[in-house]
């Protein structure tokens, strides 16, 4: 025997040394043989100890070798049961029950993580350190995507990539962060049923793990495999009266000085304070599960479990306040993250979506047609639709703070000039403002969309000079509220832009709809839009018709806004132009002293004292939105002649048209 057999021998027979108990659970060779490493940055590196985190104790039993469960689900927040029980999971079946292991993470910057940390683990902890062959070692493989031991490999993977998940044939699945990964794996479906579909002839001793934190609900794949399982929750003992009961974060209360939260027992009222938690968490109790599918243990455990010493309590509500603040501000991304993260909740929709009453309720006293002292410049903008076009002003003042200062419906085909003659009448209304002054509309955006782009081409054309405008939405996402520069979409017959023809402004419709969720709750102040009294309660509905909704396109996650199914969003698509054409006016830049030059022209001085006051007008009567009939006057409009107010009026309502009496026709 040369002394390089001999070396071999002795570290053969260490290991064997080493051999643990062949029916020792996941929880108990962690005990015995985890080390966690200091190169890993966690809070406590050294022997592995379930005592310190007890509620991974029943999900680590439950992934061992005599549990029938086969698939193992942890909806948790973060640093609660999801890496480490996954690598407790690895060591004890690479070293009591080796076969294939396959590893699965959401991104490749996650792939290079896990494979650092496992790295990590694999050289603290000895009877690993031999088995797992050598960094490029001839004889073997081990890197980042695969690492050979005896009896199998582990092999590491995104779920994004299909490729990495054929023609393998594993036992073990470990797929972390699942909500994280694409929902269709180029194009072969959900990833979990591939990744399950590569243990098809290990049906006996599979096992996998899905530890994640969810995301949307109604959208959280470990939310779906959660409602599959058991569907366990945490548990923690009360240690005055010994009752055991989950922790519900909003139970929590501070003290007087604000440093400190206590948690008060449901059952006898008994406070508990940070340094409490090791004796209400010690046994690691869970609630008793329901039947689920058979094969499928799910819990669900959040930050409120985390060890004396890790994250407190009071550090909790402090990120819940700040994610509040942003959320009362209109940014909904903290708590939306502090939901998933911390509570281990799905966040709903609903929880952050202004409902149509809420704006309704808080209608002001003044009425369509008038103009509250701080509006001070008037857009316009014009929805088109099949058989109708819908109409709507704002006055603007200072900060973007908005008043809908009218809402009509011109019933009537795009296709008809009658309907667009009249829709330049409304574009040259004259709105009385509180100051006793008319305004004018400085700006207004005619929706190019749908079947009538032509007809909003021919109508905004020779209205240029006006600042009448077609306009759609962009196609991108992200875009800015409004694009750069205008594009020139009439042609001659020479098939060249034609100097005089019309301009075509793209808007960015998730990005302003953003900037009026976050604004639909601010009643007064910059960014607020205020409502008159007289609305109906279906221009309510259309303002709040649409929502935010995530998903994946191309294999890419993406958020998008999304139209309820059968509610009419037409006023919220009329302000959102407003909004674009504000920006066009530049409104959004303007200083306070612009505004406050604008303020002086319209409020008289005081070197003004003794000038005539000016002749206000009634206000005028609620109106109701309804489809116009045969025989109907249609509604009034005034202008200013000679400094009195005249009214105007179409002659006649036939066949739901208007005709103006003008006695001609608008080319189309």
């Amino acid at each position: 025997m040369n002394m390089r057999d001999g070396y071999r021998e002795i570290l053969e027979a260490i290991a064997l040394g080493l051999e643990p108990d062949p029916n020792l659970p996941v929880d108990e060779w962690a005990d015995e043989f985890q080390i966690v490493p200091k190169e890993s940055g966690a809070s406590e590196p050294g022997p592995y100890r379930t005592s310190r985190t007890p509620h991974a104790r029943l999900p680590m039993r439950c992934l061992s070798a005599a549990h029938p469960a086969k698939r193992v689900v942890v909806m948790g927040a973060s640093q609660m049961l999801k890496t480490q029980v996954a690598l407790n999971f690895l060591g004890e079946t690479v070293h009591q029950r080796p076969k294939n292991f396959l590893w699965l993470v959401p991104t490749g910057k996650l792939h290079k993580r896990a494979a650092a940390r496992i790295d990590k683990n694999v050289a603290a902890v000895a009877p690993l350190r031999q088995r797992f062959a050598k960094p490029n070692s001839r004889d073997a493989t081990n890197n980042n995507d695969i690492k050979a031991y005896p009896g199998g490999a582990l092999y590491l993977a995104t779920a994004g990539a299909a490729a990495n998940l054929s023609e393998l044939s594993v036992t073990y699945v470990v797929f972390d962060e699942i909500d994280r990964a694409k929902d269709n794996v180029g194009g072969e479906g959900d990833p979990r049923e591939l990744a399950e579909t590569r243990q098809t002839s290990h049906e006996r001793d599979r096992k996998t793990y899905y530890p994640s934190s969810p995301t949307i609900e109604g959208e959280s794949a470990i939310q779906t495999l959660y409602q599959l399982g058991s569907q366990r929750q945490a548990l923690a003992e009360c240690i005055h009266c010994g009752h055991a009961q989950p922790l519900d974060f909003f139970r929590l209360i501070r003290s007087d000085d604000g440093k400190r939260a206590m948690y008060p027992c449901f059952e006898c009222g008994g406070l508990h304070e940070e340094g409490d938690k090791s004796r209400m968490f010690a046994r690691g109790l869970w609630s008793d599960g329901v039947p689920g599918d058979g094969e499928t243990e799910s819990f669900q455990i959040s930050a409120m479990f985390l060890p004396y010493g890790w994250m407190p309590w009071i550090a909790l509500l402090k990120q819940y306040d700040a994610a509040k603040a942003k959320l009362e501000d209109g940014s909904e991304e903290s708590m939306i993250t502090f939901y998933n993260t911390r509570l281990a909740l799905c966040w709903e929709r609903t929880k952050e979506a202004t409902k149509y009453d809420e704006l309704m309720n808080r209608a002001d006293a003044y009425q369509l047609g008038t103009v509250p002292a701080g509006g001070l410049v008037l857009t316009a903008s014009i929805d088109t639709q099949a058989y109708r076009l819908e109409f709507m002003v704002i006055a603007w003042g200072e900060g973007m703070e908005g008043w809908i200062v009218d809402y009509q419906v011109i019933h009537g085909s795009p296709a008809e000039a009658e309907t667009w003659q009249r829709a330049d009448e409304l574009l040259k209304s004259r709105y009385r403002h509180t100051s006793g002054q008319m305004l004018n509309i400085s700006a207004a955006f005619v929706d190019s969309g749908g079947s009538n782009t032509q007809d909003v081409y021919n109508f905004t054309a020779p209205l240029k000079r006006r600042k009448v405008f077609a306009v759609k939405g962009h196609s991108r996402p992200n875009r800015p509220i409004l694009s750069g520069k205008p594009t020139i979409v009439d042609i001659n017959w020479r098939g060249k832009t034609q100097k005089n023809g019309a301009e075509l402004w793209l808007v960015g419709p998730d990005t302003t709809k953003d900037y009026l969720q976050a604004r639909w709750k601010r009643a007064a102040g910059p960014g607020a839009i205020h409502f008159p009294a007289n609305l109906p309660e279906a221009f309510y509905k259309g303002l709040v018709a649409e929502y935010r909704t995530h998903g994946y396109k191309r294999g890419r996650k993406v958020s998008w806004w999304e139209q309820k199914k059968g509610e009419a969003n037409e006023p919220l698509d009329l302000t959102v132009y407003n909004v674009g054409a504000a920006h066009l006016l530049g409104l959004h830049k303007k200083t306070e002293n612009q505004w406050q030059l604008l303020r002086d022209r319209l409020v008289p001085t005081q070197g003004d004292l003794l000038a005539p006051a000016l002749e206000t007008s009634p206000t005028p009567p609620p109106i109701e939105v309804r489809p116009m009939r045969d025989g109907d006057p249609p509604p009034r409009r005034v202008e200013v002649q000679d400094g009195r107010a005249v009214p105007t009026q179409p002659s006649r309502v036939v066949n739901g048209k208007i005709s103006l009496g003008l006695g001609g026709r608008r080319g189309g």
